[in-house]
């Protein structure tokens, strides 16, 4: 290959590849896009790309010409073989015999299933974060040096690539929190103008008062005893004046101090890290010129509680402890965990404070001296009660080295144990929601100590609704649901048997889905369904759905209970769900329509309920994979081009990988990788044939075909139900298998 053909080679690559990556947001995309990339320009029979997990394994991302059930199992210790050897050297290798060559790895018995293997590692300045490999040209040749620049391209390209989906996937997070930040400013706001309203009431009167009084004494002449009356008036007046000040500061106090009511586990690094970013702290350090630095020794730790008011007290201990610094210091963050409580430290080395104000820097009735005083002392004061809140406790002392603020925050289990679970149902119920495109649903828990289940999150009701239901066993139906551990569908509830006229007054909607959540073997809860967007009542397709999700939040549900999960894979399956939860938002496909066929289908296929079951559950998830693919692509009118056939081709990685923290069998993530293979072998994404696909996954496929067929695209027009079901009796034994073709068209 001459060098022109070399570079023009590269240059193909490069564009091909940025063409690719950058149409998705999806990290099992890139990297499927990745490995397609490098086999084809490589011409090699096998690859994989492997990223580094949350403990610091390798584990396979993507893989080609591996057996997909070996996938799961690989985990690659840092320094061990050769991918965990150029991860740890950050050198790329070559290895062109690998029975004769040294290279790395090469310690075991020297027996290899690859004769020539290129390794390269992913790295984005400096910080590995995986590593790319491809094994055994066809042609049976070694690979050559030319070949090992453009998987370092790859790899270069493959860093940047993924740098960006972290950040997307930060991005969604934080527009989460915004959410939720969003809603609870409405309703402060709602309860600050109801506040305002009557505030502006009941300083009218005084004024007005006083107002009369001083220009009577101002304008008339008055009698020595008038002159003491309106005095008096003026003087009373005021005090209440006075009185109505001080409700104002107790409500901004409550406000303030008011419960916390979203306690979540809460990584500090990352709690610092938006500290560092904020806008406020720069304008405090650069208004002092100063500098933050942040340290913390090994991992950071976790803690429970609210991250804005945490946030905000961190940003008033910087500008109190600002105040005692010089132009050119820093202000020094750390925090380190210790036995059964987290240290956090805010210090600034050579510099004091009088032995005598320590003890009054936290105290809002601690003299001042002048306005600006009097809001550095309330600002402390109010971080002090944050702290509080939060069961902590704060103090300043003078060290050696200089003034110090540190922060104590037990580490309670029960506590953890409990946000652990506040969190992960309200991420739960959320997901149900959108999934279902509910309005109203809850998800109760029975009380430990009385036993009544009580709600533990709820979408739609009102706050004093959720704090005061308690429901005991065999009452209502909630109770009822749990004291039979049986679903209960109610399609209308008006008709129902069960349901008189006078305790129908109790219920808001007509039609409702009521399902027991079960863990240690016994009712734990039940999952309420109410009110569909669309307004139509629930039918048996739901009760597929639902029942499918509470069994895998049942299982979920039980693993916090335990206990045995780690806060970082706690944190990791939070993110997960947020971004599944994100995906659901953005799918278009919730009319039901898809859903109702493979109930057909299965039914008269005459398959179990479980199978049906899990059916309809992969129906609602298979296509999420598309909502990570760049709309100009999903929408073009025109051919697709072979890159964006290839970033078309790579959404059941996504669609997989989302809904696998729920999974506790791979049933469902085989149904959904694979349901765009095709019977006589040529589909997609591993060419299987034949019955070698799974059984769920021809049904999807099928299924999944007709509905496009039948529903308009941009680039052609829907077709009759006559007319999809002759193209699909047409692809029987080629891309559909036959005996559920011949079951499909008696159901159409």
């Amino acid at each position: 290959m001459t060098h022109v053909q070399k570079n023009n080679l590269k240059l193909s690559l490069l564009k091909e590849l940025i063409g690719t990556i950058t149409a998705t947001e999806s990290i099992d995309s890139i990297t499927n896009l990745v490995l397609d990339l490098g086999i084809d320009y490589t011409t090699a029979r096998r690859g994989s790309v492997l990223l580094i997990d949350e403990k610091g394994y390798l584990v396979i991302k993507a893989a080609k010409g591996i057996n997909p059930d070996e996938l799961p199992s690989v985990r690659i210790k840092i320094g061990e073989g050769i991918c965990g050897k150029v991860v740890q050297n950050k050198t790329p290798a070559l290895v062109k015999d690998m029975h004769a060559d040294k290279h790395p790895g090469k310690d075991g018995d020297g027996t290899y299933k690859t004769s020539s293997y290129i390794s390269c590692p992913v790295q984005m300045q400096g910080d590995v974060l995986g590593v790319i490999n491809v094994a055994d040209k066809e042609n049976g040749d070694p690979f050559t040096e030319d070949e090992l620049e453009m998987i370092e391209i790859l790899a270069a390209q493959t860093a940047t690539a993924l740098s960006y989906a972290q950040i997307a996937a930060e991005l969604r997070t934080m527009l989460s929190e915004l959410d939720e930040r969003n809603r609870v400013l409405i309703d402060s706001d709602r309860l600050r103008s109801e506040f305002a309203a009557i505030m502006s009431h009941e300083f009218r009167t005084p004024l007005n008062s006083i107002a009369g009084a001083a220009y009577y004494l101002k304008e008339k002449k008055v009698t020595p005893s008038e002159r003491k009356e309106f005095v008096h008036i003026i003087s009373s007046e005021i005090k209440k004046l006075i009185n109505l000040l001080d409700d104002i500061l107790d409500f901004s106090l409550i406000e303030k101090e008011k419960p916390l009511l979203k306690k979540k586990i809460l990584d500090l690094k990352d709690i610092f890290q938006e500290l560092a970013a904020s806008k406020t702290v720069k304008e405090i350090l650069a208004k002092n010129n100063i500098t933050l630095k942040i340290a913390c020794p090994g991992s950071c730790p976790y803690i429970v509680g609210e991250k804005v008011r945490l946030i905000q007290a961190f940003i008033h201990l910087i500008e109190g402890i600002g105040r005692c610094t010089s132009a050119g210091d820093s202000i020094r963050l750390t925090a380190v965990r210790k036995n059964t409580s987290v240290h956090i430290r805010l210090s600034v080395k050579e510099k004091n404070i009088p032995e005598t104000e320590l003890p009054l820097l936290f105290d809002s009735r601690a003299p001042w001296t002048d306005i600006n005083d009097i809001k550095n002392k309330l600002k402390l004061y109010l971080a002090k009660k944050t702290v509080e809140l939060h069961k902590g406790s704060v103090s300043a002392f003078n060290t050696s080295d200089g003034i110090s603020f540190q922060l104590i925050f037990p580490l309670d289990m029960k506590e953890r144990h409990d946000a652990r679970l506040d969190e992960l149902t309200n991420l739960l119920l959320a997901l149900t929601a959108e999934a279902m495109d509910l309005n109203k649903c809850s998800l109760m828990l029975t009380d430990e100590l009385t036993g009544e289940l009580v709600i533990k999150n709820a979408i739609g009701f009102d706050e004093d609704i959720i704090r005061r239901t308690r429901i005991r066993a065999g009452d209502e139906i909630a109770g009822r649901v749990a004291a039979e551990n049986k679903p209960l569908l109610i399609e209308d509830i008006e008709s129902h048997p069960g349901f008189s006229r006078k305790s129908l007054s109790r219920y808001t909607t007509k039609s409702l889905l009521c399902l027991p959540i079960r863990a240690h073997n016994k009712v734990i809860g039940v999952l309420n369904l109410n009110n569909k967007a669309n307004g139509q009542p629930f039918d048996r397709k739901d009760l597929y759905f639902a029942s499918a999700l509470t069994e895998r939040y049942s299982h979920i549900i039980e693993k916090i209970q335990r206990q045995d999960v780690t806060d970082s894979e706690f944190k990791t399956a939070a993110k997960n769900l947020e971004a599944l939860i994100h995906a659901e938002r953005l799918n278009r496909k919730k009319d039901g329509t898809l859903s109702m066929l493979v109930v057909k289908l299965m039914q008269q296929l005459q398959r179990s309920e479980d199978e049906i079951k899990h059916a309809v559950y992969a129906a609602a998830f298979y296509d999420l994979g598309l909502t990570q693919v760049d709309e100009h692509i999903l929408m073009k009118t025109g051919a697709l081009s072979s890159v964006e056939k290839k970033i078309i081709r790579t959404h059941p990685f996504p669609s997989a990988g989302m809904i696998s923290y729920l999974e506790t069998g791979d049933t469902v993530t085989k149904t959904i990788l694979y349901h765009h293979e095709r019977y006589d072998g040529s589909g997609y994404p591993h060419g299987l044939r034949g019955d070698n696909i799974p059984f769920l996954s021809r049904v999807l496929s099928m299924v999944d075909a007709y509905t496009a067929m039948t529903a308009s695209r941009p680039y052609r027009k829907a077709l009759s139900t006559r007319e999809a079901a002759e193209a699909i009796t047409n692809e029987a034994g080629k891309q559909f298998d036959p005996q559920i073709v011949e079951a499909f068209t008696k159901i159409i």
